[in-house]
C-alpha cells in the first residue's frame, strides 16, 4: 500500500496523551473538530451504544505511519443496545454516501462506537468487524465510555489487532487541549470467555464501579440473599440467551457483506468458499519471530467432522498439522500459531474440512494464505 509522503505536525501544533506509540504503531492524531464530535455524538445516549465512522488521511514520514483524524460521521443504526452496536448494510452505505457528500477530500479511516459504563476495550465482536471490514494497516478502531470518559484506541501492530499507547491531539481551534477523556491502553479480547460481567484473564481493565460490601447481615439474611442471587441469574441468563443468539447471527451477516471489497484482492481470492476463510491475519502479513499469532475467521462446513489448520515453509511439499477445532466457527477463533520455534522465512499456512478420518472433504475448497516470518 503506497502512503503519500507528508511531514506531520507534531513539534508545535500536537498535544500527546498517555504514551508515544510503541514499535509498528501508527501515529494517531486527532483534530479538535472530530474530537468534539465524536463527544456530543457519544453523550447523546448513554443507555445504549452507538457508533460512526472516522475520516481523515494516511500518510508516512521518514519510517512511520501517520493516521489523521479530521473529521467523524455518526452512524444511524437500528440495530443497537445497552452492549452491542452493529452496522447494518444500510447504514454502510448512508455513511458512504454522506462522506462522499459532506467530506469528499477524506477517506474512511476506521471507525468508533460507545460502552456506555462498561468500561474501554475490543470485544470478540468488535474484533470480528475490525477484521473484516477495517483490514488496511493504518485502519484505526475507536471506543469511548462517556460515563467513565475514558477512550481508547485500538489497529493493526504486526499483523495483529491491539491497543494503542496513545494518541496525539491537534490544536486546530484551540491552543490548549479540549479532549474530554482520559486515555487509557487496555486490552483486546479475542473471544466470548471475559465478556458480560466475567472476571478476565488478560489484564482488562474494568470500570471501578463495584457495589459496596454488606457488612453486619445475619447468616438467614445472607442465605436469602444468595438464594435469591441465584434466582435472578438464571432469569437473566435465559433473558440473554436469545437476544445474543440474534445478534451474532445479525453480525455474521452484516461482517461478511463489508468484508467482500476488502478482501476481494486478498483473503477472499484465496479462500474462495465463505464458509472456509480466514480473515485474520491477512495474506503477505509479516510477523516477528516468537509472536503468537490469532488467526481469526470462519468455518463452517457441512457435514465436517473437524477443522483442519496445517502451515509449512514456502516450497516444502509436506504439511505439518497446527491445530484441531471440533466446532463450527462462524467469525471466531480459529487456532493459534505459535512462532516461537520456528525459523525466519516464508510460510503457507491452510484451513481446510475434513471426516471423521482426517480426510479432506472432496467438494470442499482449502483456504490458503502465506506469511512472513521476521527475524
Amino acid at each position: 500500500h503506497n502512503l503519500p509522503v507528508k511531514q506531520p505536525p507534531l513539534s508545535d501544533k500536537c498535544w500527546l496523551h498517555r504514551e508515544q506509540p510503541v514499535p509498528n504503531q501508527p501515529y494517531v492524531i486527532i483534530s479538535q473538530t472530530a474530537i468534539q464530535q465524536i463527544d456530543a455524538h457519544s453523550s447523546s445516549n448513554l443507555r445504549s451504544e452507538l457508533g460512526g465512522a472516522l475520516l481523515g488521511k494516511a500518510y508516512r514520514y521518514e519510517d512511520k505511519t501517520f493516521v489523521e483524524i479530521r473529521a467523524t460521521l455518526p452512524a444511524v443504526s437500528p440495530d443497537h443496545g445497552p452492549i452491542h452496536f452493529t452496522f447494518g448494510a444500510d447504514t454502510w452505505s448512508q455513511l458512504q454516501r454522506d462522506r462522499a457528500e459532506q467530506y469528499p477530500d477524506l477517506d474512511i479511516i476506521g471507525w468508533f462506537h460507545t460502552h456506555p459504563a462498561l468500561g474501554v476495550f475490543y470485544s470478540s465482536d468488535d474484533v470480528v468487524v475490525h477484521s473484516a471490514a477495517f483490514t488496511l494497516p493504518w485502519h484505526v478502531g475507536l471506543v469511548v465510555d462517556p460515563v467513565s470518559k475514558e477512550i481508547g484506541l485500538f489497529g493493526w501492530i504486526n499483523g495483529q489487532l491491539a491497543p494503542f499507547s496513545g494518541c496525539y491531539e491537534l490544536l486546530d481551534q484551540f491552543s490548549d487541549p479540549v479532549i474530554p477523556w482520559r486515555v487509557v491502553r487496555t486490552a483486546v479480547w479475542y473471544d466470548d470467555s471475559h465478556e458480560f460481567g466475567t472476571e478476565p484473564n488478560s489484564g482488562v481493565y474494568m470500570p471501578g464501579n463495584q457495589l459496596p460490601s454488606l457488612l453486619g447481615i445475619s447468616p438467614r439474611f445472607g442465605l436469602l440473599v444468595g438464594a435469591f442471587g441465584v434466582l435472578l441469574s438464571f432469569i437473566l441468563l435465559l433473558g440473554w440467551i436469545v437476544p445474543l443468539s440474534t445478534q451474532v447471527g445479525q453480525l455474521e451477516n452484516v461482517v461478511l457483506t463489508m468484508s467482500n471489497p476488502a478482501l476481494a484482492a486478498s483473503n477472499a481470492a484465496a479462500c474462495p468458499d465463505s464458509r472456509l476463510r480466514i480473515l485474520s491475519p491477512l495474506t503477505g502479513t509479516s510477523v516477528n519471530v516468537g509472536d503468537t499469532i490469532t488467526i481469526l475467521g470462519s468455518a463452517n462446513y457441512p457435514d465436517a467432522a473437524r477443522y483442519q489448520l496445517e502451515i509449512r515453509p514456502a516450497g516444502v511439499e509436506s504439511w505439518a498439522l497446527l491445530s484441531t477445532k471440533r466446532w463450527n466457527a462462524n467469525l471466531g477463533q480459529l487456532g493459534q500459531w505459535d512462532t516461537t520455534n520456528y525459523q525466519a522465512g516464508s510460510y503457507e499456512l491452510r484451513l481446510k474440512a475434513v471426516d471423521r478420518n482426517n480426510v479432506r472433504l472432496n467438494e470442499s475448497e482449502m483456504c490458503q494464505i502465506s506469511l512472513d516470518l521476521r527475524p
